[in-house]
Formats: C-alpha cells, sequence, structure tokens
C-alpha cells in the first residue's frame, strides 16, 4: 500500500510550557529558567523520516527565545507567529494559535490524495471558542486512514487527546518526550523569583539524545486506559 508524506505541526506554546512543567517536577527549576534545545527536538521528531512534506511551528511574540525561530527556518518548518492580546484581566494571552494549526492540518487532509502521517507536537484537547481541537482534527485524520503521531510531555498531555490512542489503536500513537528529557532541556543560570523568594540556578547544557529503536520504544504510551 501506497503511504504518503509526513507533516509535522508543533503547537510550541504547549511544548514549551510542558518543557516548563517537567522540568520543575524533575530537578526543580524555576519556569523562567527552562530552555528547549530544538535542534535536539527536531532530530527526534525527524528520525528516519523520508518522505517530509509541511512542516510548521505556530507560537506567539515574543517568543522569548529568539534562536528558536532562526533554528525552526533552517530546518524548514513555516513559522507562523501571532501577537498576544490583552485579556478582560489585563494579562497577555495567546489569540488563534491552536485555530491556525488546526486549518493547517485539515487544509492537509482535504489536499493530500493519500493518506500520509500527521506529526502532532501538544498536549492540548482542550476546544476552542470556534469549535476545533486538535482532538476533532485527529479523529478526522484516523478516519481517514491517516496515521497520527501525538508527541507530548507526560504530565501535560490531555486525557480527550490520549484518548484517541485507545479509540483509534490502528492509527493513533502517543510518544512522550520525556524520554528525552536530559537531551531536550537545559537550565539558564540565574537568580530567579519565585512566590516571592529568590531562587538560584546553576546552569546546565542539555546531555545528548539516543536516537535508537529502543529509546523509541520506550517513549511510546501502552497504558490501556486513562
Amino acid at each position: 500500500m501506497t503511504h504518503g508524506k509526513t507533516h509535522i505541526f508543533l503547537d510550541n506554546s504547549n511544548i514549551f510550557g510542558g518543557a516548563q512543567r517537567a522540568a520543575r517536577e524533575v530537578e526543580g527549576a524555576p519556569w523562567q529558567s527552562v530552555r528547549v534545545d530544538y535542534q535536539h527536538l527536531f532530530a527526534v521528531i525527524r528520525r528516519r523520516r523520508t518522505s517530509l512534506g509541511y512542516s510548521m511551528l505556530a507560537g506567539s511574540v515574543p517568543p522569548g527565545n529568539d534562536a528558536l525561530w532562526t533554528a525552526a527556518q533552517v530546518a524548514g518548518f513555516d513559522t507562523t507567529l501571532l501577537k498576544r492580546v490583552e485579556s478582560d484581566d489585563g494579562r497577555l494571552v495567546e489569540q488563534g494559535v491552536d485555530e491556525v494549526i488546526h486549518l493547517k492540518i485539515g487544509n492537509i487532509l482535504l489536499d493530500e490524495d493519500t493518506p500520509g502521517t500527521l506529526v502532532i507536537l501538544t498536549g492540548d484537547g482542550a476546544i476552542t471558542e470556534q469549535g476545533s481541537s486538535f482532538t476533532k482534527q485527529v479523529e478526522r485524520a484516523a478516519k481517514r486512514q491517516w496515521n497520527v503521531e501525538i508527541w507530548s510531555w507526560r504530565s501535560q498531555l490531555s486525557p480527550k487527546l490520549r484518548d484517541m490512542r485507545l479509540k483509534y489503536p490502528d492509527h493513533v500513537t502517543v510518544y512522550f518526550l520525556d524520554e528525552w528529557y536530559w537531551g531536550l532541556i537545559f537550565i539558564k543560570s540565574g537568580t530567579y523569583t519565585v512566590k516571592n523568594d529568590q531562587v538560584t540556578m546553576q546552569g546546565r547544557s542539555s546531555h545528548g539524545i539516543r536516537l535508537t529503536d529502543e529509546a523509541f520504544s520506550e517513549a511510546v504510551d501502552r497504558t490501556s486506559s486513562t
């Protein structure tokens, strides 16, 4: 059976937020000190892929990590940057980032004649105000005989999104980025304010990453229920 191309969609805010959460749990790192090694992340998700199609990284500006956008563009990603807007309580929040990715995924499903593979990096299973969601797009893809890979930090993955693997076991696979934690996250040294306390962190670099079959097998979610 002919298999189509692989298309990659990276929800940067969710993946970066998951990295901050994981770093707090693993080594007590303040969120301000956490950085993601995107070159390592790209190496993991693109391992042994021979027929790449569209790749997209979406997030808000300012990104907080200027090197990310350059690295993503060099790696061939379409970078979609949307400005944050002020909410009713005065906070700056994202607007439209998820919807843009949902739309791009839908376009791929409509435009491609041959089912391929969707690689979606997010743990977000929520429905937007416009009624779209990653969960719905994963289900649409699975019903059309596409293979879908969901990549997320374990503690960041929505049960709704995770349930897609149980509903469509032949087409949906979940990978946990935690398998490569020490290679995907590095810490910026400095003194940070956490709940009115000053926390000093010693910086560390990201470690090497394992790109072996064993590592990828260990990263797969095989739980029988949520």
